[in-house]
């Protein structure tokens, strides 16, 4: 399921709520060289998308993140731990760890993040099998 056009959809309708007119790009985000990102960011906020990328996709994500970030970036992400069954994706602070330290990437913090509520509001109910975690990550100035 592509959720990406509403979640533009639903980005646009904010930002033009609050009177901001940001750039929204829809492409992969294993590729953000080709869509002219830019570079020199301080803050990276991904929800939900690293932990749905397969193996061979995260090494790219990885260095995507880390070309378009400055150095002493803080990158928050959020995603599901490989805790249930029928999806194959997710993350652990080992692999987050592991994977992000040879790109210059410091794990400061992990841990579980409740959003029980949050989910109840949109399907209706609670998702006790996902268990979400926030991982916080600061890019050292030496890469």
């Amino acid at each position: 399921i592509d959720m990406t056009p509403r979640a533009l959809a639903i980005a646009r309708r904010n930002a033009a709520a609050a009177g901001a007119s940001p750039r929204l790009i829809h492409g992969d985000v294993t590729r953000l060289d080709d869509h002219g990102v830019g570079d020199g960011y301080t803050l990276l906020l991904d929800f939900g998308c690293f932990h749905t990328l397969p193996s061979d996709r995260r090494a790219p994500y990885i260095a995507g993140v880390s070309r378009v970030s400055a150095p002493g970036a803080t990158l928050l992400m959020f995603g599901f731990r490989p805790t249930f069954a029928p999806m194959r994706t997710g993350m652990t602070a080992d692999e987050i760890r592991e994977r992000f330290s040879s790109a210059g990437w410091e794990l400061i913090n992990a841990e579980p993040t409740a959003i029980d509520e949050l989910v109840r509001r949109r399907v209706g109910r609670a998702m006790d099998h996902f268990e979400v975690w926030c991982y916080h990550l600061r890019l050292t100035a030496a890469r």
